[in-house]
């Protein structure tokens, strides 16, 4: 009944979501076959460049509706990839696409002969959705968003 009010109430903003949504289970469908093809830095700069959806949704929407969708069941076997890289990729691939200035980290923590990975997406340092525990990683490696470099560009020429 939620969902009935909600597009009763604001049509456009439930088409949004609802047209974002479908975007993105067809592109973590599409997601391990591209990770087979593209080495990762061909991949975050192919992401990144196709900025097609000019319009901000909100930030917690878009957010909300990646984590929904990437902790679905089925993109939880083993054919995609582990939850970090699968909700950082989609984050990455969403956000700069509506033109927020995103970063995607990939870091290492090492225990003992342990050693463990993991990504996350930030906007001005702070991550998205992790909130605790991040510390304990060191970025090895990042990638910001032609929008990102764009507005640390804009800053520096000021």
């Amino acid at each position: 009944m939620d969902r009935v009010t909600s597009f009763i109430r604001d049509p456009v903003r439930f088409l949004s979501k609802a047209l974002l949504a479908s975007d993105l289970l067809l592109w973590l469908f599409w997601m391990p076959l591209m990770l087979r093809i593209h080495t990762l830095p061909i991949l975050l700069k192919r992401l990144a460049r196709n900025e097609r959806r000019k319009r901000k949704m909100p930030l917690n929407d878009a957010v909300g509706i990646v984590t929904r969708l990437c902790n679905l069941r089925p993109f939880r076997s083993r054919l995609f990839p582990k939850k970090c890289l699968r909700q950082s990729l989609t984050l990455y691939r969403t956000l700069s696409q509506m033109g927020y200035p995103v970063e995607i980290h990939f870091g290492i923590h090492k225990n003992g002969d342990d050693l463990q990975g993991h990504s996350w997406v930030t906007i001005q340092g702070k991550p998205i959705v992790e909130r605790t525990g991040m510390e304990i990683f060191k970025s090895v490696y990042s990638q910001p968003s032609v929008t990102y470099r764009v507005s640390v560009a804009d800053k520096s020429i000021r």
